[in-house]
């Protein structure tokens, strides 16, 4: 069975001193750099919003180019894009800071339960797409936030204050397509993602989705997934993200996305994104 969340060591915190917490209908991550990096084929896993509050953000593919560099609009990003990444501190030396909010599949799909009647003024985001963050909206933004970081708020009022954050974001002509039907890649996404730590193998992950391996390789074969590869991909963007937004030593974080080795977990992560860890702080 996986490790529940009471069970992870106390040395992975945030620096507010807050356990890693699995991401909900909605989570959030502040990251901060001291200096410039770029990353290649950086992968958003869940529909996403960002908002860069200090510093310069640009993200293109073969799709187009995108840029955020002050706190004055919002880029929306669509589950699964791929893009190269470049983060910049500020001119004056100030760090990169940012926020990062994702929504879950089953959080889009509620949405468009609820709101997929309502008239839109534009298609849904395909790649990113980017809107003025006006006063209304901001007021959206910040009042989900506060709902995310606020111990005193249920799940259940989180949820709804993510909806309403959607549809600010849809009254203004930005809307994350409605998911498709998870499949059995989308599942093992899901299952691994909670707890990329864990020693998984296709044997325990198969019994985890209730297949056996053979099973479990074969239907991921047909959707053209691989599961060590998938393994490794969460992994490594686990690790990018706590490399941004938390105080944990190199040798932690390893641990945390999975890796008993330094130096393999190094490996990895530079092969996967071409620049060394040490390179992100």
């Amino acid at each position: 069975m996986t490790k529940p969340l009471t069970e992870l060591p106390a040395q992975w915190l945030l620096p507010s001193g807050a356990r890693l917490q699995p991401q909900g209908m909605c989570s959030l991550a502040r990251p901060q750099l001291t200096r410039g990096h770029q990353a290649r084929d950086f992968r958003f896993f869940d529909a996403t919003l960002l908002l860069v509050t200090c510093g310069t953000l640009l993200v293109e593919n073969a799709a187009g180019r995108w840029a955020l560099a002050d706190a004055c609009s919002l880029m929306a990003v669509a589950k699964n894009t791929q893009v190269n990444v470049h983060k910049a501190p500020a001119l004056d030396g100030a760090p990169y800071t940012a926020l990062f909010l994702t929504f879950s599949s089953a959080l889009v799909t509620e949405f468009h339960q609820r709101y997929g009647h309502l008239p839109t003024s534009s298609s849904a985001v395909e790649t990113c797409k980017q809107a003025a963050l006006d006063d209304e909206l901001n007021d959206s933004l910040q009042f989900c936030i506060r709902g995310i970081e606020s111990p005193d708020v249920s799940a259940l009022q989180q949820t709804h204050r993510a909806l309403g954050l959607l549809l600010a974001l849809h009254e203004r002509g930005v809307v994350y397509p409605r998911p498709s039907p998870a499949g059995l890649a989308e599942r093992l996404t899901q299952l691994l993602a909670k707890t990329p730590e864990h020693p998984w193998t296709a044997a325990l992950a198969g019994r985890e989705l209730a297949v056996s391996e053979a099973t479990l390789r074969r239907r991921l074969a047909g959707e053209g997934v691989s599961f060590s590869t998938l393994l490794t991909e969460i992994r490594m963007h686990h690790a990018m993200m706590l490399l941004q937004t938390t105080h944990l030593g190199v040798s932690q974080i390893a641990d945390a996305c999975g890796y008993r080795a330094l130096s393999r977990f190094s490996m990895r992560f530079r092969r996967r994104f071409g620049l060394s860890v040490q390179d992100m702080r």
